[in-house]
């Protein structure tokens, strides 16, 4: 089980690298992107541009439509030579990203129906995943709170 969620972040840390300084969010906007439109599924990643698979020609339309063409080339490069070649399972990305849309769920949630079946639809989660992330953001929350003992005064 650890080991898809790894390489969610193994993408995002080897395109972050690649993209430059500043552009972590960058690569966690693009990789999100193929955890929403892959997530729960095996795919063949190839390992080069030239083998014209339909599969490099999808990823490279997710990343496209997420971040831009031409940060979009970077990051398949990067994922196609690191990655590519295997059968490889993407996560869901709710998931890969536990944290990441726990808190934008708090944000979002206001309490109803509507807004509860919208976010299990965009997430493709249920409505007992939406109070579990919920208590998860309010989790976050209260951490980034709580002083260490380690920190400097």
């Amino acid at each position: 089980m650890g080991n898809e969620l790894n390489l969610a972040s193994e993408m995002v840390a080897s395109c972050s690298a690649r993209l430059g300084k500043g552009e972590h969010e960058t690569a966690v906007k693009g990789i999100r992107a193929i955890c929403q439109y892959y997530g729960g599924q095996m795919i063949f990643l190839p390992k080069f541009k030239r083998d014209n698979s339909k599969t490099a020609e999808q990823l490279f339309g997710i990343l496209a439509d997420a971040v831009g063409d031409g940060t979009a080339e970077t990051m398949l490069d990067t994922i196609m030579s690191q990655f590519g070649g295997v059968q490889v399972y993407i996560p869901q990305e709710s998931r890969a990203f536990r944290d990441e849309v726990a808190k934008e769920i708090y944000e979002r949630y206001d309490g109803t129906d509507e807004s509860r079946g919208e976010l299990c639809r965009e997430y493709k989660i249920t409505f007992t995943q939406i109070y579990r992330l919920r208590a998860r953001a309010v989790e976050l929350q209260r951490e980034a709170k709580q002083p260490s003992l380690f920190d400097e005064l």
